[in-house]
């Protein structure tokens, strides 16, 4: 279904079917006006600003050099381009995911070092700290710290 800004624009052109016309001026009688106004701008215009010569004769070769320019301008940025570089953005992520990311069975926490314990001492004197170091495991026991609650339990 068409909006009224379309079925106006439609009319105001003639370009409307005839049915539809009459069915449109029956709707809205108060547009004549507009229409007639319309018709007196376009006559206007026609006389006053019709189609100029130029009166440069290279004018025109001046136009389409700079009209060849931009269109060399504007295949810089094509889709072409811009969907090989999406390849080759692509590519060169894909290659440091591999590169850099490690690889092995994590679920077993003996299979690597998962982390790497830096300080192992606190501020607080009543808190001691042994380090127990095994193959391929260390244990850090922490010594006086209050309980944890239910609520903040990491063992879950």
């Amino acid at each position: 279904m068409k909006t009224f800004e379309e079925k106006f624009t439609a009319w105001l052109d003639g370009a409307l079917a005839k049915e539809e016309a009459v069915t449109f001026e029956k709707e809205n009688p108060s547009l004549y006006k507009e229409r007639n106004d319309l018709l007196k701008l376009r006559s206007l215009l026609k006389e006053h600003f019709g189609c100029a010569e130029l009166s440069h004769p290279d004018f025109l070769a001046q136009v389409e050099r700079e009209a060849s320019r931009r269109r060399v301008g504007r295949s810089w940025l094509g889709l072409p381009r811009l969907a090989w570089g999406g390849i080759a953005s692509l590519a060169a992520g894909l290659t440091l995911f591999v590169v850099l990311i490690p690889r092995g069975d994590l679920s077993n926490p003996r299979s690597r070092y998962v982390a790497e314990v830096l300080k192992a001492k606190t501020v607080n004197p009543k808190v001691t700290t042994t380090v127990n170091s095994q193959k391929d495991m260390t244990n850090i026991n922490l010594e006086g710290l209050h309980n944890l609650p239910a609520d903040k339990d990491l063992n879950r």
